[in-house]
């Protein structure tokens, strides 16, 4: 179910029922840390762009914390949702800090700390001591010297014995992008040339790096949900005219090689399930540093 059938009651306004009974079931929270949907945020969604009635599940996660009083709080969003029209976070900073926390925000660059990606996050960090140093640039800082590439995290994947199953195998693509990924690869190519994309990208257009190829030896693009179409965005694979398979892409995600992904029985949830995901050395990256000034380590 999702999260407004167990919290459901107005901000500021006495427990519903159904809230009620989810705290009982759960118990005791020291941290919380989620990803409202963010599609409405994305600059990708050109049509309800930062007004679309799921930014307003920000504003549950709040609710979640007013009814829970977790020690540690971490949400993470596109950077551009701080331009969303219903004003989800500043609205939720106060909400915080009249809880008493001490709260701030602000863009982490995943390749600046360690992520085989150059994706970009906005997080709101806060902590249950309103006394708390909570300057973002301790979060946001560089903290490795050169990035982390895309070989770095797929290379011992390459020449696997062949494997059955989706996470295993990459989609199959329909002739003409096959076409279009067998040129980059016959022409040592990382951008598609104009004459080989659709009519639509043929002239002027601000798509360059859709059908392109990603580099073996730099920072992969920020993965999306459509990382298994090479219409989507950079996701030719470097060294073959494929894109990612989803292993490859839970790999440049930092998943653990451990993460069991047998749960998902459908390619498009499992892209979903990869794409939507924040990576997880970049939550290891904040909750460390909130851990130790929470709990003054």
């Amino acid at each position: 179910n999702p999260i407004e059938h167990y919290v459901d009651g107005e901000l500021g306004e006495e427990k519903t029922e159904k809230e009620i009974d989810l705290i009982e079931m759960l118990g005791e929270i020291n941290v919380v840390v989620g990803g409202p949907p963010c599609q409405g945020n994305s600059n990708l969604n050109n049509h309800t762009r930062r007004d679309d009635p799921r930014n307003e599940l920000y504003m549950r996660m709040i609710r979640f914390v007013e009814l829970f009083k977790p020690n540690i709080v971490l949400i993470e969003n596109v950077r551009d949702v701080i331009k969303n029209t219903h004003q989800v976070v500043p609205r939720a900073i106060e909400i915080l800090k009249d809880l008493g926390y001490s709260v701030s925000n602000g863009v982490v660059k995943g390749h600046l700390i360690g992520i085989p990606q150059t994706r970009t996050r906005h997080f709101t960090v806060a902590v249950l001591d309103p006394l708390a140093d909570m300057e973002f640039e301790q979060f946001s800082k560089q903290t490795v010297e050169n990035p982390r590439k895309v070989g770095w995290a797929i290379d011992d994947l390459q020449g696997e014995e062949l494997v059955e199953g989706i996470f295993h195998n990459p989609p199959n693509p329909n002739p003409t992008n096959q076409q279009r990924m067998n040129y980059l690869h016959e022409h040592d190519l990382h951008e598609l040339p104009n004459k080989e994309r659709p009519p639509c990208q043929q002239g002027d257009h601000t798509y360059p790096t859709v059908y392109g190829r990603m580099h073996w030896d730099r920072p992969a693009p920020t993965l999306t949900t459509g990382f298994g179409c090479n219409g989507r965005g950079r996701f030719t694979h470097p060294l073959e005219p494929r894109v990612l398979t989803p292993h490859e892409a839970v790999r440049i995600q930092t998943f653990p090689d451990f993460f069991n992904f047998k749960m998902v029985a459908k390619r498009t949830e499992m892209h979903y399930l990869i794409g939507n995901a924040v990576p997880p050395l970049m939550a290891k990256h904040i909750l460390e540093k909130l851990i130790k000034i929470q709990y003054k380590l």
